[in-house]
C-alpha cells in the first residue's frame, strides 16, 4: 500500500513539474508566438500566402529589411469587381492579400513592430478607384526619407508637415495617399532626383492626354509626341505647362528626359528575385546606395523564403 502511495505521489510531482514548466514555457514565449499558436491551419494557410506574396509578387521584403520605406498594392474594391473578373491572377493575387490582412489584424496588428507596419485604407483610392491600397511600411526608414527630403514634403503638403505626422497620415485608414509623384516616388524609395524626372514627365504627359479646348486636336498630335497609352488624364480639366528650364520646347525636353531614363533592373539584372522596379534618371550617390542597399537586401530575402519554417521566421524578422 505504502508503495502505491509513494508511487502517486511521485507521479504527482512529475505531472505538476511539466504542467509548471509548460505553464512557464508558455509565459516566456514572445506575444507574436503566443498569436501564431492561437492560428488554425487555415488561418495559417492565409497569413503564409500572404507573406508569399509580399515578397516574391510584390517589393514588401525590401521594406522588411529596411531598404524600402514603403510598398503598396492594391485590393480589389468590393464594389468595383465584375464577374468576369473572378478566379483570374490579379483577382486571385487580391483575395491572398484581402485574406492575408484580416488574419494579421486579427492577430498581430496590435503587437509593436520596430521594423514593419502593416495597414490598409478602409476606402478605394480616390484616383484608382477601383482599389484599395495595402501598405507595408518601415517607420524608421520612412522618418529617415522624409527628414532627409523634408522641405518637398513641406512644400506640397505644407510647413506644418514633420516625419513623425507624414508617417500617422499615411497609416491613417481613413485618408488618401498623396499623388504628387516627386513625394511618391520618395517614400516608395526610388530616390529624390529620380523622383523629381519622373514627375516632370509625368506633368508633360498629364497635358497631352487631358482634356484639350477647341480646335479640339489631340495634344499629342499637336505637340508632336508619340501617343504612349492611356493614363487617365482626360479625367481632369485642361492642364498646360511650359517647357522646363533650357528647353525650348515642351517635345525637346520630353524626348530628352526619355532618352536618360534606365531601369533599376537593368542597373542590377537578377534572373531569379529582382530588386525593385523603378526609373533611374541620375546616378548620383543617393541613388548608387539605393541600388546597392536593394542588391544586398535581395540575398536576404531570398534566404528567409528558402526557410522550411518560412511564416515563423518572417514573424520573428518582424517582432525581434
Amino acid at each position: 500500500m505504502k508503495y502505491y502511495v509513494g508511487l502517486m505521489k511521485k507521479t504527482l510531482c512529475l505531472f505538476l513539474f511539466f504542467y509548471t514548466s509548460f505553464i512557464q514555457a508558455e509565459e516566456i514565449l514572445p506575444e507574436w508566438h503566443k498569436s501564431l499558436n492561437r492560428l488554425n491551419s487555415e488561418e495559417k494557410l492565409y497569413l503564409e500566402s500572404f507573406f508569399y506574396t509580399m515578397l516574391t509578387n510584390s517589393e514588401g521584403g525590401f521594406v522588411l529589411t529596411g531598404s524600402k520605406p514603403v510598398c503598396m498594392e492594391g485590393i480589389y474594391s468590393p464594389d468595383k469587381i465584375n464577374v468576369g473578373q473572378i478566379g483570374t491572377k490579379p483577382h486571385r493575387r487580391s483575395v491572398d492579400l484581402c485574406e492575408g490582412y484580416r488574419i494579421w489584424k486579427k492577430y498581430f496588428k496590435s503587437i509593436p513592430s520596430q521594423k514593419l507596419i502593416v495597414c490598409c485604407k478602409d476606402h478605394p483610392d480616390h484616383v484608382y478607384s477601383d482599389w484599395v491600397h495595402l501598405m507595408w511600411i518601415n517607420p524608421k526608414k520612412l522618418i529617415e526619407v522624409v527628414e532627409n527630403n523634408l522641405p518637398l514634403f513641406q512644400y506640397v503638403l505644407g510647413p506644418q508637415v514633420t516625419p513623425t505626422s507624414f508617417l500617422d497620415y499615411l497609416t491613417d485608414p481613413s485618408q488618401d495617399i498623396p499623388h504628387d509623384y516627386t513625394l511618391t516616388g520618395i517614400f516608395l524609395g526610388f530616390g529624390c532626383q529620380n523622383a523629381l524626372y519622373y514627375r516632370r514627365l509625368e506633368l508633360i504627359q498629364k497635358q497631352i492626354f487631358s482634356r484639350e479646348t477647341p480646335p479640339l486636336k489631340l495634344k499629342n498630335e499637336r505637340l508632336k509626341i508619340p501617343n504612349l497609352g492611356y493614363f487617365g488624364c482626360d479625367k481632369i480639366e485642361a492642364f498646360d505647362t511650359e517647357p522646363a528650364f533650357s528647353y525650348s520646347t515642351l517635345r525637346e525636353e520630353y524626348q530628352s528626359i526619355e532618352e536618360m531614363g534606365t531601369s533599376s533592373i537593368e542597373t542590377f539584372p537578377s534572373s531569379l528575385f529582382k530588386i525593385p522596379l523603378f526609373a533611374v534618371y541620375k546616378k548620383d550617390q543617393e541613388t548608387i546606395d539605393v541600388l546597392l542597399r536593394y542588391q544586398m537586401d535581395k540575398k536576404v530575402i531570398e534566404n528567409l523564403l528558402l526557410k522550411p519554417d518560412f511564416l515563423e521566421q518572417t514573424l520573428k524578422c518582424i517582432f525581434e
